[in-house]
């Protein structure tokens, strides 16, 4: 199943109960531009982002796993289990990436 981005955007947007004109404001363009939106199949990253902090949902989630367009539901809440997200600053030391590897790897079981 090809993901819609803008059928998408349109479900969450009807969900959420904002005013269109309210929903336009926000997103610094016009209802009739809104519309358009909703038709597109592609939409530029950065608005998609922007769309997604109005409507409080992760529409790139929809991108990563497009199976769960069959429980959208699932997306707002991220089970602990299914994402974690870590930025490791490394020194060049194999010490210190033996230890992150250590430190990543205890997070991992405790997440199962």
């Amino acid at each position: 199943m090809r993901l819609h981005i803008g059928k998408e955007i349109e479900q969450r947007y009807r969900e959420s109960g904002i005013k269109l004109s309210e929903f336009a404001k926000r997103l610094n363009t016009s209802p009739r531009n809104v519309y358009a939106i909703f038709e597109r199949s592609d939409i530029k990253t950065d608005l998609l982002q922007k769309v997604g902090e109005i409507l409080n949902f992760n529409f790139f989630a929809l991108y990563h796993n497009p199976d769960q367009l069959k429980e959208p539901e699932s997306l707002y809440e991220t089970k602990r289990a299914e994402l974690v997200s870590v930025i490791v600053n490394l020194d060049g030391k194999e010490s210190t990436l033996s230890l992150w590897i250590k430190k990543l790897t205890a997070i991992n079981k405790s997440l199962a």
